[in-house]
C-alpha cells in the first residue's frame, strides 16, 4: 500500500513540475502603454477611447490591442517612440482609412473563420456599392462610416441589447445623422429637393415601431431591413414592391396581379406610406371619406371606385355577420348548449374575413365577392345552428316550467293528504 501512495505522489509531482515549466515557457503578454497612459490624461476625448476599450469591446476580449488598428509601438514608454510613423502610427483612422482598416480583419476569410465563422466577409466591398460609401468615394467626408453605426470602441456584438445596431437601436442609430438637418444640409434627393429628416419621427407613428419596441418583435422592419446595413440605399422605385414582399409575401404576390402593379411608380408606398406606415384598416379602402382609393378614384362612372366601394361593402357586412353571430352563438354557449363546432366555423368565417383583405390588394372585385360569399355561406350555417339553440333552450324551459309546476301540485297534494290523515287519527 505504501508503494502504491508513493507511486502516486511521484507522479503526481512530476504533472505540477511539466505544468510549471509549461507555463514559464509561454510568452507574457506584451506591454501596452497606450491604455496605461492614455487613462492618466486630462483630456476627456484621448481618455474616453481607453475606458471604452477596457470595457466590454469585442475586439479586446479576442485578444486584439490598440496597436492592431492605431499602429505604433505599445511597448514604447514615450509619446514620440509609441505615435513613430515608422512604426505604422496612424492615429485615428478617418474615412476610406477607416474602411481599410477595418477591412484588414473583417474582409479576410481565413481570420474571420477563427473568431467569427458565421460573419460575412464582403462588407467592405458592399459598403462601397452603398450610398455612403460612393459619397465617400466622391470626396464627401461627412458620411457615415464603420465607426458611425458600430462605435470606434467599446464595440459589442450585434446580439448585445446595448449595441447601436441591436434591432431596437438601429433606428435611433441612423437618426444621429438623418434626423439632424443641419448634418444633412449638403446632401439633396435626385431630383434636386431637400434630403428629409423626419424619417425617424415618422417611423416612430408606424405600426412597424410599434411591433418592434412594444411587441417585443425584433423580426419587426426597421432601417436596415429595407434600405440594407453595409450597402445602404434608398429601394429605389422598382424595387419597392420587392422590398415589402420580403415579408408581406402572399399582399405582394396580389399586387403583381393587379392593374396597379403596372400603374404605380412606388408599389406599396403609394398606398401605406414608407416610413410612418400606419396600421391598415377597412376604412382604407373605398372612393369616399378618408378613403386611399378616394385619390384617384370617385364617381358613379369610375370603374375602380365600383370596385373600391363594393369591395368596402362586402368586407363590412361580413364583419357586421361575424359580431351578429358570434354574439349569438355566446349567448346560447353561456346557458350551457355545446357550441363548439359553430366556435369553429366562426373562425372559419374570420378566415375569409381575412383572405378577402388579402384578395384585395389585387383589385379584383369578383374575386373578393367569392371569398366574401364563401364567408356569408359560413354563418348562415352558424346562424341555424343558433337558432336552434335558442329554440332548445325555449323547449328546456318550457319542460323545466312544467316539472316545477306538477312537482309542486304534488308537493301541495300530498300536504292535503297529510292533514286529512291527521284529522283522521284526532277525531
Amino acid at each position: 500500500m505504501l508503494q502504491i501512495i508513493r507511486r502516486v505522489l511521484m507522479i503526481l509531482s512530476a504533472m505540477a513540475l511539466c505544468a510549471s515549466s509549461h507555463a514559464s515557457a509561454q510568452p507574457a503578454p506584451a506591454a501596452n502603454t497606450c491604455l496605461a497612459c492614455h487613462s492618466t490624461l486630462t483630456d476627456a476625448k484621448l481618455t474616453t477611447p481607453a475606458k471604452l476599450f477596457s470595457g466590454p469591446d469585442v475586439h479586446r476580449e479576442r485578444g486584439f490591442a490598440c496597436v492592431d488598428c492605431h499602429g505604433g509601438d505599445p511597448a514604447a514608454g514615450d509619446k514620440a517612440r509609441a505615435h513613430d510613423a515608422a512604426r505604422g502610427f496612424t492615429g485615428a483612422p478617418a474615412g476610406q482609412v477607416q474602411i481599410a482598416t477595418c477591412a484588414r480583419c473583417h474582409s479576410d476569410a481565413t481570420l474571420m473563420r477563427r473568431f467569427a465563422p458565421k460573419q460575412r466577409v464582403d462588407q467592405a466591398a458592399e459598403y462601397a456599392t452603398s450610398v455612403h460609401g460612393k459619397q465617400l468615394a466622391a470626396g464627401h467626408t461627412n458620411v457615415a462610416t464603420c465607426a458611425s453605426c458600430h462605435g470606434p470602441h467599446g464595440i459589442r456584438l450585434v446580439s448585445d441589447a446595448k449595441s447601436p445596431v441591436f434591432p431596437t437601436n438601429v433606428a435611433a442609430t441612423c437618426a444621429t445623422c438623418h434626423a439632424d438637418q443641419r448634418h444633412m444640409a449638403e446632401y439633396s434627393l435626385p431630383d434636386g429637393k431637400p434630403l428629409p429628416t423626419n424619417q425617424f419621427a415618422d417611423y416612430q407613428k408606424s405600426v412597424h415601431y410599434s411591433a418592434l419596441t412594444k411587441g417585443n418583435d425584433l423580426s419587426a422592419p426597421t432601417c436596415n431591413d429595407c434600405h440594407g446595413n453595409h450597402g445602404a440605399a434608398p429601394p429605389g422605385v422598382g424595387a419597392v414592391a420587392n422590398v415589402c414582399g420580403t415579408c408581406h409575401a402572399i399582399f405582394a404576390a396580389k399586387f403583381q396581379t393587379s392593374v396597379h402593379a403596372q400603374i404605380f411608380d412606388k408599389g406599396c408606398v403609394e398606398c401605406h406610406g414608407n416610413h410612418a406606415v400606419l396600421k391598415p384598416s377597412d376604412d382604407m379602402l373605398g372612393s369616399t371619406g378618408h378613403a386611399v382609393c378616394a385619390t384617384c378614384h370617385s364617381g358613379a362612372d369610375d370603374k375602380g371606385a365600383v370596385a373600391a366601394d363594393g369591395m368596402r361593402r362586402g368586407l363590412e357586412e361580413l364583419k357586421l355577420g361575424i359580431g351578429k353571430s358570434g354574439e349569438l352563438i355566446s349567448r346560447v354557449g353561456n346557458a350551457g348548449i355545446d357550441v363548439s363546432n359553430q366556435e369553429l366555423a366562426l373562425t372559419e368565417a374570420r378566415s375569409r374575413l381575412t383572405l378577402a383583405r388579402t384578395e384585395m390588394h389585387a383589385a379584383n372585385l369578383p374575386a373578393v365577392n367569392a371569398i366574401l360569399a364563401e364567408g356569408t355561406t359560413i354563418l348562415t350555417g352558424v346562424d341555424r345552428a343558433g337558432q336552434d339553440g335558442v329554440a332548445e333552450l325555449r323547449f328546456r324551459r318550457r319542460g323545466l316550467a312544467i316539472s316545477l309546476g306538477a312537482i309542486l301540485l304534488l308537493v301541495v297534494a300530498l300536504g292535503l293528504k297529510v292533514r286529512q290523515l291527521d284529522r283522521r287519527s284526532h277525531p
